[in-house]
């Protein structure tokens, strides 16, 4: 049976399991253990940190694509609108200039009616300066 060294014999000899003797500064030991515990409190208080602001980014980041989508989604809803508008408006004046029976007008109102339907309501928002200046249209109400 192995002799348990004597803590209390700081800095002197302690027999060791081999029985060779071996001088253990228990004072430097206790100073490493601290040091090494101080450094591990450290590390995990810097990672929750770290968590802390990836998940306050995260969330910032999410509401800021909510957002986005938001606006992208109004801004699509008013661009149907103005779609909408812009063929009831041609057509109520076709339906004007065939009573009148104004076969000039109307050509040029079905090449207009034809063109807007030949164009695509979505071929702009890839270019986002486009996008950008739209939504800065003074004249321009947006409603979400």
């Amino acid at each position: 049976m192995s002799k348990v060294p004597n803590i209390t014999s700081l800095g002197k000899t302690a027999s060791v399991v081999g029985k060779v003797a071996q001088v253990v500064d228990l004072g430097q030991v206790l100073s490493q253990m601290v040091d090494t515990a101080d450094r591990w409190v450290k590390v995990i208080q810097e990672e929750s940190t770290r968590r802390e602001e990836i998940r306050a980014w995260e969330a910032t980041e999410r509401e800021r694509i909510v957002a986005q989508r938001d606006v992208l989604l109004g801004g699509l809803e008013l661009t149907h609108d103005e779609r909408r508008e812009n063929f009831r408006r041609l057509f109520d004046n076709l339906d004007v200039a065939m009573r009148k029976d104004d076969a000039t007008t109307a050509a040029s109102l079905l090449d207009s009616i034809t063109e807007l339907a030949k164009s695509s309501p979505f071929k702009d928002l890839g270019n986002v300066e486009f996008v950008v200046n739209e939504l800065k249209q003074p004249g321009r109400t947006w409603k979400m």
